[in-house]
């Protein structure tokens, strides 16, 4: 286990239901002891698909017979239609059935972030121990304590209890599909954004920040030194430093509680590719690449409100042009149609009365200066976002997700902020009236 893994385990043994990181060649068949003395006695559900059984579920199988394991297979279902399975209300309550029906006492999922957020939350529910396999370096959610769940056409996240144990063996990580070793860099090279964002946020709306949180954030920031134009020649060391920064992203928003330290304006750019690829079937790619284009964009609104002057913020005038809510309620149902009942309660959630606009433009104006240096602390810009993004040859453009669309990506930028109500530079933009400027100039350098 790399040895910042372990430092944060042991640090923060008592926020965390994780307890064990095998990350090394050769973990599946080390681990069953390891997930006897976690996950207990019984009968346990192994998740696979068709890929996942082959690269992992496969060697797993024989290890757990070796050790004289009790399991059952359990193949999680694609909806009708789709080609892969979907984290959605359906399918966790499909799992949890399989986990009564089996009489399951502990769940594994093998696999990447689907079916570990369909085991996670069913065994959640269930108040069952489980734990991970995992089968590609593409995302954060091994450690954390939430769930991206399709919610009527909307991607949330709820909290639940973490995997007890997590098993990445790098032969089959640095194995996975580029794309989704790309997947997970792309999901990293989020934290400048969204750092800044849980600053901006704390600092305006008075949300919660954790600079525990932070430091962990930064640990992990360290490990990818020079691992970006190491991965396309699949290096296991570099693999290595990607897994255990994804890792500690996951353990970061465990101590946090939320998804504050490792999400933010940029997520949110991916979940409205994501619910709007499913509403219409539109192209989309994986998560963490979309988060990879949805951060150069990001950034690059922030490095046109690093070219305000506060002293022109026209405050009164901004008020003054704020739509009462039921004029913006049909706005909103303009732009989502079919979407609009389940985007509404998080836009409602978020959407500001007067008082409290010109409350926080005050705010931003008066304490402008402390607020960019602090955020210039953790921000990099889109250009330098861009060119680690290019080492790896992960996507770095609209086009490169199968966007093509100028208006779909506008409106990525534009909308987004509708989808969830924790502040972000997307809500920045959208309070100061600039977000449809800002999003029209970011299309256009990133089409």
């Amino acid at each position: 286990m790399n040895e910042l893994l372990r430092e944060t385990l042991d640090r923060y043994r008592d926020r965390l239901e994780t307890r064990a990181v095998v990350q090394d060649r050769g973990a599946i068949e080390e681990c069953p002891p390891l997930l006897r003395r976690l996950l207990g006695d019984g009968v346990w559900l192994v998740a696979v698909d068709r890929n996942s059984w082959e690269v992992a579920g496969k060697r797993l199988a024989r290890a757990l017979n070796a050790a004289a394991v009790r399991w059952e297979r359990y193949d999680v279902p694609a909806p009708a239609g789709a080609a892969e399975p979907i984290c959605d209300d359906a399918s966790i309550a499909q799992f949890a059935d399989a986990l009564r029906g089996h009489g399951a006492t502990a769940a594994v999922a093998v696999g990447s972030g689907t079916i570990n957020d369909i085991v996670k939350y069913a065994c959640h529910q269930a108040r069952l121990p489980m734990a991970c396999v995992a089968t590609a370096p593409s995302m954060n959610g091994y450690t954390s304590g939430i769930a991206a769940i399709l919610q009527h056409g909307v991607k949330t996240t709820q909290p639940c209890r973490p995997a007890r144990a997590i098993v990445a063996d790098l032969d089959v990580l640095a194995e996975a599909p580029m794309r989704m070793i790309q997947s997970g860099l792309g999901d990293l090279m989020s934290k400048p954004v969204s750092n800044s964002d849980w600053i901006v946020s704390a600092r305006l709306t008075g949300s919660h920040h954790s600079e525990e949180a932070m430091e962990i954030i930064e640990h992990g920031a360290q490990l990818l030194e020079g691992v970006a134009q190491e991965l396309p020649r699949r290096d296991r060391d570099a693999v290595d430093r990607l897994s255990a920064s994804l890792m500690l992203s996951g353990f970061a928003m465990t101590v946090a509680g939320n998804s504050s330290p490792a999400s933010g304006g940029e997520h949110l750019v991916s979940h409205y590719l994501d619910m709007t690829a499913h509403a219409h079937n539109l192209p989309h790619d994986f998560h963490g690449c979309q988060v990879g284009v949805g951060t150069i964009a990001a950034a690059f609104l922030y490095q046109r409100l690093t070219e305000l002057d506060p002293r022109e913020i026209d405050i009164e005038r901004r008020v003054a042009d704020l739509l009462p809510w039921d004029d913006y309620r049909q706005v909103l149902r303009d732009r989502f149609g079919t979407l609009y009942e389940a985007v509404l309660p998080h836009s409602e959630a978020a959407y500001p009365t007067p008082e409290q606009l010109r409350a926080r433009l005050r705010l931003l104006r008066e304490r402008w200066e402390p607020l960019l240096t602090e955020v210039h602390r953790t921000l990099r810009t889109n250009e330098s976002i861009e060119e680690e993004l290019r080492r790896a040859d992960c996507p770095v453009r609209f086009s490169d997700v199968g966007v093509a669309d100028r208006d779909r990506a506008y409106a990525s930028i534009a909308w987004s902020k509708d989808i969830r109500s924790r502040y972000t530079i997307l809500h920045l933009a959208w309070d100061l009236g600039l977000v449809d400027q800002w999003a029209a100039d970011a299309v256009s350098a990133l089409a």
